[in-house]
C-alpha cells in the first residue's frame, strides 16, 4: 500500500513594524520595549524583542506568514498569520496587541499608542489597570486588567 507523505507547504515572509507613541499618536516614544510573540497557546515563543527609535518606530522584522498565493483559492485557513505584541515603557500603561495578522510580501504597521500613568507611577479610580488589551479579533475592543 502507497503512503502518500502531505508535502509541506512553503512559507512565506511578512514584515512588521511598530509605531509607539502617546498623547494620541501626536507624539512618538524612543525607548519603549517591544515584544513579539506566536499568536500560539502552545508556542507563545517570543520572537523579536525591540527598541523604539528616536522617531517612535521599531527596526522593520521579518515574520512567517502562508505564502500569498494561498489568498488565491478558496481555503479553510486564512492566508495570514497571527502574532501578539507587548509594548511597554517606564511611566506608561503597558498595551498588548493580540491576533495582528501578517501578510506574505507586505510590511505591516502597528500602531502602539501608549496612556501614561498618573505621576505618583501607580494606576487610579480613571485610569485602567493592568495592561491595555487589543484583539484584532475584536476590533474596536479594549480591555483594561
Amino acid at each position: 500500500m502507497n503512503e502518500m507523505t502531505p508535502i509541506p507547504r512553503p512559507l512565506g515572509k511578512g514584515f512588521l513594524v511598530v509605531q509607539v507613541t502617546t498623547a494620541n499618536t501626536a507624539i512618538p516614544l524612543s525607548g519603549a520595549t517591544v515584544i513579539i510573540s506566536r499568536d500560539e497557546p502552545e508556542s507563545a515563543d517570543v520572537l523579536y524583542q525591540l527598541r523604539s527609535g528616536e522617531d517612535g518606530r521599531t527596526e522593520r522584522v521579518e515574520l512567517s506568514a502562508p505564502p500569498r498565493i494561498d489568498s488565491q483559492r478558496p481555503s479553510a485557513e486564512p492566508p495570514y498569520t497571527t502574532y501578539n505584541i507587548e509594548v511597554r515603557m517606564p511611566q506608561y500603561q503597558t498595551a498588548l496587541y493580540r491576533a495582528v495578522p501578517i501578510f506574505d510580501g507586505i510590511t505591516s504597521m502597528q500602531q502602539a499608542n501608549l496612556v501614561p500613568l498618573p505621576e505618583n507611577g501607580f494606576p487610579d479610580d480613571f485610569t485602567l489597570q493592568g495592561p491595555r488589551i487589543y484583539d484584532e479579533r475584536e476590533p474596536g475592543r479594549v480591555e483594561g486588567g
